[in-house]
């Protein structure tokens, strides 16, 4: 099936004619958080289909936003992973995922919707300011709707995990509209003025340190 274009001369209608199919961007955020198998994409985006992933995944690795790569022994599986121009592209989600998460969450959650912390965390982590952590090395772990995920930093090197962890330094409980508020701020936010929104348990400078690397929105935005 040849693909469909919006026939303009503009840099937005060239990039949906890119991206702008149906789960095509879903696919790009798995990959935001690490090298996937094509198992775990099926997996984490159920109702995709197998013949439909495979198509976006041949299109995606055509227009050079994914690469895939063998893992070397023991693992020794196929894995796919954002090129530097996929990671350009998951960059330009970030704005686009908070501002849904600001705007489209004041209706309750329904039955059919599925949910998983980590779509939430990838875009967080996308906001923390890496020289704010290039001294931290912590595990976080989140717990959002009926979901966990873990925020990991590394001196620096930010990763996201699914599930459970053992002996994170930190475990925060909170709704995604917190979340999207704590992403968007424009100053730093104080864990004192939002504990009635969030519950931390056990370290709680390490939650605040994280906050304080979070890039208040006019220096993410240049201003």
């Amino acid at each position: 099936m040849a693909r469909r274009s919006y026939n303009q001369y503009c840099g937005l209608s060239r990039s949906l004619d890119l991206v702008g199919e149906r789960w095509t961007l879903l696919v790009v955020r798995e990959l935001m958080s690490g090298p996937k198998r094509y198992s775990d994409l099926a997996g984490a985006l159920d109702g995709i289909g197998t013949s439909l992933l495979a198509a976006r995944i041949k299109q995606l690795e055509q227009d050079g936003l994914i690469a895939r790569r063998r893992l070397p022994p023991p693992a020794a599986s196929q894995v796919y992973e954002l090129t530097s121009a996929g990671r350009d592209l998951a960059a330009a989600l970030v704005p686009l995922a908070l501002w849904g998460l600001r705007h489209r969450f004041d209706e309750p959650r329904r039955p059919d919707e599925n949910y998983r912390a980590e779509w939430t965390l990838v875009f967080l982590a996308a906001v923390l300011d890496p020289a704010a952590v290039a001294d931290l090395r912590v595990k976080v772990q989140f717990r959002l709707e009926d979901s966990a995920a873990v925020l990991a930093v590394d001196h620096g090197a930010v990763t996201v995990l699914p599930g459970e962890t053992d002996h994170p330094d930190a475990v925060i409980t909170t709704d995604l509209s917190t979340v999207a508020d704590l992403a968007a701020r424009e100053s730093t936010p104080d864990l004192a003025a939002i504990a009635e929104r969030i519950a931390v348990d056990g370290n709680s400078t390490v939650v605040q340190h994280l906050f304080e690397a979070l890039r208040p929105r006019s220096h993410r935005q240049g201003g």
